[in-house]
């Protein structure tokens, strides 16, 4: 299906509201088992299985060396996974002898029923280690093509309603090809702008319905997502990581906007992650408390689970680090303790990393604003990873304030001329306001990576470095890890009722 500025105007309570889906190309697309030592393919050569195996960031693999004849089709057929998770450094189409292929053990093999010893090296041995070295990718063409998955639901048009249309309905809980609408329109402001700078932007954009593997997939088999400079996949998680392994064999990077997951990096080097990772936000906290309460007691709120385990090896290392400001890592089980800690402590400075469920979340942050505001002639400084304001609906904003609540805001900054530019314009074009941030994400992450492409070719890819002077939240992309992190993040505080960046008015 392909729609070409396809225009509806809907009436909402006697006006009249105009958005312009313009899509350039939009595509509507609809165990145990016993060892085998050999499997072959039609027409490919005979492959062996390996027992040897390795520890790859927590995961285990199958080591296999190439022999002639052999492919990552017949190869991946053999140790029975799907050819999209073998893992090469290689282009897939051209393995040559001696190569190495890592396919993932998913618990296919019984561990009691075969005993994977550890053996010698040998000169013959695959290497067990992922080169350094990074694959080279497709040179870069007159323009710069990009492909855009994301979740239209267009299969679902006919059910809008154009005679009776409720503002306050037209988002996700109606109609779901409004919910994440504002980040294509985003992107196609940045193309524009783009485009008058004289670097052209061909842009082809995929519906991919959210939780079905098959439609990822097919997007990528008939779509030719993949042919392209840079994959942009605007999908949740299961969905997102059958497209980066796809991504990964065709040796495309693809950018997830939306993710704070720093592991999703970890293994595949053609991932780009454009949110701030949580080490650069846990260093701008130490930062900012080191810079304006260096002779405060701070503490690390947490409850000990398995989602906070990184967080809190990371800030107990930055804390360490700086070696001069005295901490104490508390567990929300012990917050009885909180009254006399706060006695002895007046002033702390108090870094929330607590992540539970989403509603324990909730209830515990409400219980700490109310027993930190229990402190009325010299409160604590109260810091967290992710907006308050935005993730709780029902938040005590007089607390926060009494709290000169420091967090990662997500919205408009309007101190910031670059963010009031970008609200004028969206209204200028499309007649609304947008809902969320993700207009302005889609705008960043388009501008930062098609200028480094413009100007740098595919080297951009190994020394993202670019000026973010036309972006409204700082973006430094940097491989950490295997793929690239943006390692760059804004605190803002609350500052008479308005959040602001910290230095700010």
């Amino acid at each position: 299906m392909v729609l070409s500025s396809t225009l509806k105007s809907l009436r909402l309570g006697g006006k009249h509201w105009h958005r312009c889906l313009v899509v350039l190309v939009v595509s509507c697309l609809t165990c145990c088992f016993s060892v085998a030592t050999h499997a072959q393919a039609p027409g490919t050569a005979p492959v062996t299985v390996s027992n040897q195996t390795q520890m790859m960031h927590g995961k285990k693999y199958y080591v296999h060396l190439v022999e002639k004849g052999q492919t990552v089709y017949s190869i991946s057929r053999a140790y029975k996974v799907k050819s999209y998770d073998a893992v090469t450094h290689v282009d897939i189409h051209f393995l040559h002898p001696g190569d190495t292929v890592w396919l993932p053990c998913r618990g296919q093999f019984s561990e009691a029923a075969i005993e994977l010893q550890p053996q010698q090296k040998t000169a013959n041995e695959p290497q067990t280690t992922p080169p350094s070295v990074l694959p080279k990718v497709k040179p870069i063409g007159k323009n710069i093509r990009v492909s855009l998955l994301m979740p239209l639901h267009l299969r679902q048009l006919d059910n809008i309603s154009t005679s009776k249309f409720d503002v306050e309905q037209r988002g996700k809980k109606s109609y779901r090809q409004f919910e994440f609408i504002e980040f294509y329109e985003g992107l196609a402001m940045a193309i524009e702008e783009l485009q008058s700078q004289g670097i052209g932007v061909v842009l082809n954009v995929t519906d991919v319905d959210m939780g079905e593997g098959s439609t990822v997939e097919q997007a990528f088999a008939l779509h030719n997502a993949t042919d392209a400079d840079f994959v942009v996949a605007l999908l949740l998680r299961d969905d997102f990581t059958r497209a980066a392994a796809i991504a990964q064999q065709s040796q495309v990077y693809i950018v997830n906007p939306m993710s704070t997951r720093s592991e999703i990096c970890t293994d595949n080097p053609f991932v780009v992650k454009t949110q701030p990772s949580v080490k650069a936000q846990l260093e701008a906290i130490v930062a900012d408390i080191k810079a304006t309460l260096p002779d405060r007691h701070v503490f690390v709120v947490h409850s000990g689970s398995k989602n906070e385990k990184a967080n809190l090896e990371t800030v107990r290392q930055l804390l360490d680090a700086d070696g001069t400001l005295k901490y104490t890592i508390l567990n929300w089980n012990q917050s009885a303790k909180l009254p006399s800690l706060l006695k002895v402590n007046p002033g702390a400075a108090f870094i929330s990393i607590y992540d539970q469920k989403k509603d324990d979340n909730r209830v515990m942050a409400g219980n700490l604003l109310n027993r930190l505001s229990a402190e009325k002639n010299n409160p604590p400084t109260l810091y967290t990873l992710t907006d308050w304001t935005a993730d709780f609906n029902d938040i005590d904003l007089s607390q926060l304030q009494h709290l000169n609540y420091h967090t990662f805001y997500t919205s408009w900054d309007m101190t910031n001329e670059r963010h009031t530019l970008f609200l004028q314009h969206f209204r200028e074009r499309y007649n609304s306001e947008p809902t969320s941030p993700l207009a302005s994400v889609a705008y960043d992450l388009m501008t930062y990576i098609c200028k480094g492409l413009h100007k740098q070719g595919v080297e951009f890819w190994n020394k993202p470095t670019i000026s973010d002077a036309d972006l409204m939240q700082p973006l430094e992309l940097r491989r950490t890890k295997a793929g690239l992190e943006n390692e760059k993040a804004r605190l803002f505080k609350m500052s008479k009722w308005r959040m602001v960046p910290v230095g700010g008015k």
